[in-house]
């Protein structure tokens, strides 16, 4: 079998769909298939990977410059390059620019095309275009894209409401996110050198935050939540790991605040062993974001017994039970504040959480790409069978 994962964000870009997508890529190739990686070409991008990666040339995305959008087919050296692949399938994780490729290659050589759902692509043109009636045109295209393809899968149950809510009336997969990182134990010698590292507070409890830095992701909560713990009096650190465009308008807001000695902004980590560490330090990760469909964050965090304090209503949500396996807070500065001191003032309650998202949400990658390729095998036999009838 030889397959194409197709995706417009990839390193330098790290956000969770090219994570997922470099996984998948991995996995697949180590283990089921020949597997390769059709993406947008950044410019000074090196790649090193263990399976090959086609790009083809693009142009950055008026205010948001961490991602960018390229036409292949324009592209000749590119579409010649992609056009001697003899894909048996091909998996769309964008309907943009590198999903319209995918599209046309399924088209023509009559091959399954499977398109994932990730993001709700919605709320970024809104805040982008500042028109519902644009937004909502452009989510029209979306669906029709999803229509055309052989198998529409998203991360979660909650997503598939999404997908309705777009207007998409198909049938829809779940294939869950996973975690590259490891089951790690917690222990007090790598504590004590992320605090050492990072010259944070000894006796301070760690929380974190790890994602885009972006208003859409709700990180304007989290520093919300801060400012009343601290007026309270509450001593605690604060990773904020990730990039964005309003990353220094977040720091600037912590300065004004007076929160500049309890936070630390890290920009990206690309470090893996020393995100491990961090997660495995942290009291809880801080994510409130109403935008994501699945976080990977989240298992990442569960691998090293770490819970997720998540706001009441968003997908993320799902599967998560307050204050048995992660918290959840109305999205509400001082709810949300109020569910952060009640960590770190009731005694054994974060390592009770901590226990039960490592039992309840972790899972590896390894175990989701096993279900995906049984997918793809399933998907190949049915159009063999239909294509013989």
């Amino acid at each position: 079998m030889i397959i194409g994962q197709f995706n417009d964000s990839f390193p330098p870009t790290i956000d969770g769909v090219a994570n997922a997508v470099i996984n998948y890529c991995r996995i697949l190739n180590e283990n089921f298939a020949k597997c390769y990686m059709v993406t947008l070409r950044y410019p000074g991008a090196q790649y090193n990977y263990p399976f090959d990666i086609l790009t083809f040339k693009s142009y950055f995305v008026p205010f948001r410059n961490e991602y960018r959008f390229g036409f292949g087919r324009l592209d000749r050296k590119f579409w010649k390059s992609v056009s001697c692949i003899p894909f048996d399938i091909v998996h769309a994780h964008s309907p943009f620019s590198t999903g319209s490729i995918a599209r046309r290659i399924a088209q023509t050589r009559n091959i399954p095309l499977v398109a994932t759902l990730h993001t709700k692509f919605k709320d970024d043109f809104k805040c982008v275009l500042r028109s519902q009636k644009l937004a909502n045109s452009v989510v029209k295209n979306i669906v029709n894209y999803f229509e055309v393809a052989d198998d529409v899968w998203t991360v979660n149950e909650a997503s598939i409401e999404t997908l309705r809510e777009y207007g998409y009336k198909g049938d829809v997969f779940v294939v869950n996110n996973g975690s590259d990182i490891p089951v790690t134990a917690r222990d007090k010698e790598m504590k004590t050198s992320i605090i050492e590292t990072f010259g944070l507070m000894p006796d301070a409890p760690i929380f974190t935050y790890v994602g885009q830095h972006t208003k859409q992701k709700n990180v304007l909560l989290i520093i919300q939540a801060l400012d009343i713990l601290h007026r309270e009096g509450f001593d605690f650190n604060m990773f904020f790991i990730g990039d964005g465009p309003s990353r220094q308008e977040f720091q600037n807001m912590c300065v004004r605040l007076g929160l500049n000695q309890n936070v630390r902004f890290t920009g990206r980590i690309s470090d893996r062993h020393l995100l491990k560490q961090i997660y495995a330090s942290s009291q809880a990760v801080l994510f409130p974001s109403l935008y994501d469909s699945s976080s990977l964050v989240i298992k990442e965090a569960a691998s090293c017994s770490c819970p997720t304090v998540v706001v009441e209503g968003g997908t993320t949500a799902q599967g998560i039970v307050d204050c048995e396996n992660g918290f959840i807070a109305r999205n509400q500065p001082r709810d949300y504040a109020s569910k952060v001191k009640q960590i770190m003032t009731t005694e054994g309650l974060a390592t009770k959480a901590g226990c039960g998202a490592l039992n309840t949400l972790y899972k590896s990658w390894e175990d989701i790409v096993n279900r995906v390729y049984e997918r793809y095998d399933y998907l190949l036999n049915k159009k063999h069978v239909n294509m013989v009838i």
